[in-house]
C-alpha cells in the first residue's frame, strides 16, 4: 500500500483516539477506529503516538500521505464573523482583532485560520473563524518522535463535520441541516445551510455525574430538546430532521429514550454518506458513529479541501 496516497483523520476524544484513513482516489473511507487511551492524548503525546503507531503498523500503513487533527469545539474558538469592506484588505489583521475581543486573551495565544463562506470586497465578507490554542498545537508538533506520522493539518470537529456535509453533497439551496454529536464528553448541535452557520449550541454532560443511566439519557435529551428549541426561536434554525451521531450512539438505550423525547423529528444516523463508500468490516463498522469527525478530517488533503 506504499505508493497508495492516504489521508488520515484523528480526531481527539475525551480519553480516546478517533482515526478514520481515507483513499481520496478510490473515494473510500478504508478504515475507522476508537482506540481507549487512559488520559486525553494531548496530555500524554507519547502515548498518542505510541497507540497511533500500533494501529498504523497493525494494518500496514506505512506511509499516509496527509494527517489531519481534529479538536472538540469545547478545545477552540469558532464563530461565523461578518467582515466590513473597509476590512477587507486587512483580514487576518481585523480577525486578529476580534479574537482578542472574544477571548480577552493576546491573539499569539492561539493558531488561527478563516474560511470565506460568501462575499466580496464590495460587500464584505461572511467568515468562519477558527482556533486553537498554541500550547496544545505545539505539544503535538514538538512531541511526536516520529514526524513521518504528525499530524500536519489542524482543525475543529464542527469544520470537519461541516466539510463532510459538503463534500458529500447533502445541502439543499437555503435548507438547514442539523447534526447532533453526542460524546461522553459532551454534546454539540450544528445547525448548517450551504454558506451559513445558522447556529452552534452545546449541552453539557456535567451534570450527569452520579445519576442512573436510564436518569442521565432522559435528562441528556431533555436538554439537548431545549437546545434545538432554543436554536429555532433565537436563531432561526427550524428543521424537521435531525442527524446523529457521537459516542452515546452506540448505545442502543440512549437512542430510544432520545427518539421518544423527539417523537416529532425525524431521526437519522450518520452513518451513510452519499458520495463516500464505507468500510465493513466489523471494528470500523462499529466505530463510524463514533468517528464521524475523524472522517470528515480524513478529507482533508495537503493543498486543502479534498
Amino acid at each position: 500500500m506504499s505508493d497508495m496516497k492516504l489521508q488520515l483523520g484523528i480526531e481527539i476524544g475525551d480519553a480516546a483516539l478517533k482515526l478514520a484513513l481515507f483513499d481520496p482516489e478510490a473515494k473510500k473511507v478504508l478504515n475507522t477506529a476508537y482506540l481507549a487511551t487512559e488520559v486525553s492524548p494531548l496530555d500524554d503525546i507519547y502515548t498518542f503516538e505510541s497507540v497511533l503507531q500500533a494501529w498504523l503498523d497493525q494494518h500496514g500503513y506505512d506511509s499516509i500521505d496527509t494527517i489531519t487533527l481534529t479538536l472538540s469545539v469545547f478545545r477552540g474558538v469558532f464563530r461565523q464573523i461578518y467582515i466590513p469592506p473597509e476590512a477587507s484588505s486587512n483580514i487576518k489583521e481585523y480577525l486578529t482583532w476580534k479574537l482578542n475581543l472574544l477571548t480577552g486573551l493576546k491573539p499569539d495565544t492561539f493558531y488561527f485560520d478563516y474560511h470565506v463562506l460568501r462575499g466580496d470586497k464590495i460587500v464584505g465578507f461572511t467568515v468562519v473563524l477558527i482556533a486553537v490554542r498554541r500550547v496544545w498545537v505545539d505539544a503535538v508538533r514538538k512531541g511526536f518522535r516520529s514526524k513521518k506520522i504528525s499530524p500536519q493539518i489542524f482543525e475543529l470537529d464542527v469544520v470537519s463535520i461541516f466539510n463532510l456535509l459538503k463534500q458529500d453533497g447533502v445541502f439543499i439551496e437555503d435548507e438547514v441541516q442539523a447534526v447532533i454529536k453526542v460524546d461522553v464528553a459532551g454534546v454539540v448541535l450544528m445547525f448548517f445551510s450551504q454558506d451559513d452557520i445558522k447556529a452552534i449550541r452545546s449541552v453539557s454532560t456535567l451534570e450527569l455525574v452520579g445519576k442512573s443511566k436510564d436518569d442521565a439519557f432522559n435528562l441528556l435529551s431533555q436538554r439537548i430538546l431545549e437546545q434545538v428549541n432554543l436554536a429555532a426561536s433565537e436563531n432561526g434554525a427550524h428543521v424537521k430532521t435531525l442527524t446523529l451521531c457521537g459516542e452515546l450512539l452506540n448505545d442502543p438505550s440512549f437512542f430510544e429514550i432520545f427518539k421518544s423525547k423527539f417523537d416529532s423529528y425525524e431521526l437519522k444516523l450518520l452513518d451513510f454518506f452519499n458520495n463516500i463508500r464505507l468500510p465493513v468490516d466489523e471494528e470500523s463498522v462499529s466505530s463510524i458513529l463514533s468517528c464521524v469527525g475523524a472522517i470528515g478530517a480524513s478529507l482533508r488533503s495537503s493543498g486543502g479541501a479534498s
